[in-house]
């Protein structure tokens, strides 16, 4: 699930790219700061993020809530280590953020290879092209 504000969420854009790795892994599940007042926060007040899952047809429930300093790969760790039915076993913490680490490397790149193709396509629309381009 992409989202076009991460503000909606309550997100700072430092958690974008590992709020959509965990939605591209289960779209049942997001990474979204808890709300004021909310059951979680009254425990533990520190920890205002949350990976939420919200099955179809059954009441959403967190899963888990973190601080805010841990807003990187090793959400996304925690959200492998617990999903036994993908890997046939459960991933120790370890491999998990080995995985991790390396998924978000991928979503990286990824995400700087669209943003170098939308800025080459505004250059091709603007009739610019790389240097030394003969563009007749």
């Amino acid at each position: 699930m992409k989202y076009t504000s991460f503000a909606q969420l309550g997100l700072p854009e430092t958690a974008r790219v590992v709020a959509d790795m965990i939605s591209d892994y289960d779209p049942d599940l997001s990474l979204e700061r808890l709300p004021a007042g909310h059951p979680w926060l009254m425990e533990q007040p520190n920890r205002p993020y949350a990976v939420i899952h919200r099955p179809l047809g059954l009441p959403e429930y967190v899963i888990e809530s973190f601080p805010d300093t841990m807003l990187d790969e090793r959400i996304f760790a925690r959200v492998l280590e617990w999903d036994t039915r993908r890997f046939g076993k459960r991933l120790d913490k370890f491999d998990a953020l080995t995985f991790a680490r390396h998924v978000r490397g991928l979503k990286e790149q990824d995400d700087q290879r669209g943003a170098d193709q939308e800025k080459m396509a505004w250059h091709l629309k603007k009739g610019e092209g790389p240097e030394g381009w003969d563009k007749s």
